[in-house]
């Protein structure tokens, strides 16, 4: 139960960073704020790596570089212009096919078997997903614009290159190398802040400070250790189940929290993702059945 434990907390920490995100968003530019998170992140992770054995990294620096690409800058610059043209709920099931790409580049690019576990998990997991987001004031907005919908599809590519690419790194400490990847991605990011947007000129008060350390300790540094601690035991394909967590966490904690109201349609989406769940463990699955027996 280890993995599930593992793979709640990730879920909770990034389906929560909404609430973070709205605190301080209206005062502090996207490129701005992603940029300190991932540096805030870096600097936590450097923190924790100063009391772990010493070891040589070197020969993941190419994989870092690209996992950096892959998992922050290009999904920060695909999502934040891909949401201009769809809705948030298409956003949500567009990235949730972060799974799918997974199994496809693992199956056509490193000739891996999947097994129908894994392939029943994974649609059901996203049908599950297309229930929770489907927008409740019809149909007419699912279709979006095409444009907003490709950016978002090559975030989600973009997100299962990083989770294979993870769970390619050598063996080592996570902390070590999500510290590295979020350098990368700071060195990144901080000269498009300055090109961008006006940094040096951000009118925050002592709470939105706050805000956004947490962001860069938790939403950063912590989950991305714990993620990379979850491909190296549990794999990426498990691991990328997560993006069909976070929109329950989403749903669950907007209906406590806020007071959102909870549809039928919800229900239905997270009772067929938890099913999905099930089927990402056939030891669990076969036992579940037996005692329905």
């Amino acid at each position: 139960m280890k993995k599930y434990s593992l793979l709640l907390i990730i879920s909770f920490i990034w389906g929560s960073q909404f609430f973070f995100v709205e605190l301080v968003t209206n005062d502090v530019g996207s490129i701005s704020l992603s940029a300190l998170k991932a540096l805030i992140g870096a600097i936590c992770l450097s923190v924790i790596s100063l009391f772990q054995s010493k070891k040589n990294y070197t020969t993941n620096t190419k994989k870092y570089f690209w996992i950096a690409l892959f998992e922050v800058v290009l999904p920060f610059i695909l999502i934040a212009q891909g949401q201009k043209y769809v809705s948030s709920s298409i956003a949500s099931m567009l990235i949730a096919m972060v799974p799918i790409f997974t199994l496809v580049f693992f199956v056509l690019l490193f000739k891996k078997k999947a097994s129908h576990f894994d392939i029943v998990s994974i649609v059901l997991g996203f049908l599950g997903i297309v229930i929770l987001s489907w927008p409740t004031q019809g149909i007419m907005n699912v279709s979006g614009n095409i444009l907003g919908n490709v950016l978002l599809i090559l975030a989600a590519i973009s997100f299962a290159l990083s989770l294979i690419l993870m769970e390619k790194l050598e063996d080592g400490s996570p902390v070590v190398h999500m510290r590295n990847v979020l350098w990368i991605a700071s060195i990144v990011l901080l000269p498009m802040a300055f090109l961008f947007e006006k940094p040096l000129q951000i009118d925050i008060n002592h709470s939105q400070v706050i805000y956004i350390i947490i962001l860069g300790v938790f939403h950063a540094g912590i989950v991305y250790m714990l993620y990379n601690l979850l491909i190296q035991e549990e794999g990426a394909l498990f691991a990328s189940f997560s993006n069909y967590i976070n929109p329950v966490i989403g749903v669950i904690l907007g209906y406590i929290i806020l007071k959102d109201p909870l549809f039928l349609q919800h229900k239905i989406g997270i009772l067929i993702i938890l099913l999905a769940l099930l089927f990402s463990n056939p030891a669990i699955f076969r036992k579940w059945v037996r005692k329905d027996n």
